[in-house]
């Protein structure tokens, strides 16, 4: 299988248009709360599960940690799976408040760990929050980057943690900032929505072959 150039496909997918705010929120908190809420629903479940939370006045790791599963979980209803991702957002606030503050002192991978001890938080939310909210460069490995690594010819089967350790050398590699790796995963979606795969491949293709001319 191709070898993955995440700064090749990076240049052909921002060239197509101007840089968006692909993770809207009004504090950072809301972030790894949207990261839990995504799970299995589409953002627009999500953002009507924040508006009602910010209405209640609780956006907050205190509020959410201490007010009843209850009442958090009604609040959070139109995301689905309420009551288990009540439970989730508790355990993220008690994280959140013992370790928001000392996170920029740890390493990526320190980090990441620390994240998967979470209950509720598997890799690919881990890396949601590691990159919207900590600014780290990493790679999320979702349904529409393993379609787009298919079409490429790139390995995109097994678990979620071994596809990213194939790739890790080719991701180390390409060097990209939190805001290119931020907004290739907004490409990789907003292209993956509306056009087909093998379109995604072909200009990845195209662009490869100017870069090694």
């Amino acid at each position: 299988m191709n070898p993955m150039n995440f700064r090749t496909l990076y240049r052909a997918l921002a060239a197509e248009r101007a840089p968006v705010d692909w993770w809207p929120a009004r504090t950072r908190f809301e972030i790894p709360v949207g990261a839990i809420l995504t799970q299995n629903t589409r953002w627009e479940n999500v953002e009507l599960a924040l508006s009602r939370l910010r209405t209640a006045a609780c956006l907050t790791p205190v509020r959410l940690r201490d007010m009843s599963m209850e009442a958090l979980g009604e609040l959070i209803r139109p995301a689905g799976f309420f009551r288990m991702k009540a439970s989730y957002l508790k355990a993220m606030c008690d994280w959140y408040l013992a370790y928001d503050a000392v996170a920029v002192q740890m390493d990526t991978a320190t980090l990441r760990r620390s994240l998967l001890s979470v209950r509720g938080i598997g890799p690919e939310t881990a890396d949601d929050i590691l990159l919207y909210h900590y600014d780290r460069s990493v790679f999320i490995y979702d349904a529409y980057a393993r379609r787009l690594l298919t079409a490429c010819g790139c390995r995109a089967d097994g678990s979620y943690e071994s596809l990213r350790i194939h790739h890790a050398a080719g991701w180390s590699a390409a060097r990209l900032t939190a805001d290119e790796a931020a907004r290739l995963h907004a490409e990789i979606v907003m292209t993956g929505k509306r056009s087909a795969a093998c379109e995604v491949a072909k200009q990845y293709f195209e662009q490869i072959k100017r870069t090694d001319g």
